[in-house]
């Protein structure tokens, strides 16, 4: 569910008429409506800003997914992403995806948690481009840095053994700003073995919208090359055949 690329107007009070159908989506459900609130007041948000690409009965939201909606939102002055657990989610709280997204913290990956209820997650507003608009203009010095920094980060998540399990979807899990950040983990898993890097790679630089782009910027690497590597990586997931990875996408 991406943040980016987002222009917001109205700052309202969480308790704003107009937020009903975002607080309580997609129906109103008065006891859902007034649990989330005291969940908003007990965490410190005091005010949600519209804004977004997403529009929800006319009302724009930084984003949607099938867990929650994504708004920009204050606790006092700093400025956050809140994540509100749909009505009708799969889930009936947002205890385990805060637990993941703990875990991609304490790899180095991800936005900052700023705290969780059973329907809210707080966490740091990941303010910049999808990775598709970002490789529109980027240089060839910045694809080599970029590209890399996102994979690091995706052997880092393999490492603590964090499965993301959307990152053949970059153009929706990665914001570039002046470091890319890794956005989104509630389809995450800690049981299924992981494939962050081999699933990045390969939209990155092989199969994708975002690879086409890359490979004008970069030239397209060497195929059996790039896939005898990641074959390498996805049995021993090593810092040695990580660097083999690297090498083979001349990154």
């Amino acid at each position: 569910m991406s943040q980016q690329n987002i222009s917001f107007s109205d700052e309202l009070d969480i308790e704003s008429p107009r937020l009903v159908p975002v607080i309580s989506y997609p129906r109103f459900v008065a006891e859902e409506y007034a649990e989330r609130i005291s969940e908003m007041k007990s965490l410190g948000i005091t005010s949600i800003m519209l804004g977004g690409k997403t529009m929800l009965s006319g009302t724009p939201v930084a984003g949607k997914g099938c867990v929650g909606l994504v708004v920009k939102a204050k606790i006092g002055s700093k400025t956050c992403a809140l994540k509100i657990r749909r009505i009708d989610a799969d889930r009936k709280s947002m205890d385990e995806e805060a637990r993941l997204h703990k875990a991609a913290n304490a790899a180095g990956v991800g936005p900052q948690l700023e705290g969780y209820t059973k329907n809210l997650l707080a966490m740091e507003f990941a303010d910049g481009q999808s990775i598709f608009e970002w490789a529109n203009n980027a240089s060839k010095d910045s694809a080599r840095s970029m590209t890399r920094s996102v994979l690091e980060q995706c052997h880092a998540l393999d490492l603590a053994g964090l499965d993301h399990g959307e990152l053949s979807r970059l153009d929706r899990h990665v914001i570039m700003s002046d470091t890319p950040c890794i956005i989104d983990f509630e389809s995450a898993s800690t049981a299924r073995k992981t494939c962050n890097v081999t699933a990045a790679a390969q939209s990155i630089f092989l199969y994708s919208a975002v690879a086409d782009r890359i490979k004008k910027i970069l030239g397209a690497p060497d195929r059996d090359r790039v896939v005898s590597a990641l074959r390498s990586y996805k049995l021993d997931q090593t810092t040695a055949s990580f660097s083999a990875v690297l090498e083979s996408l001349s990154i």
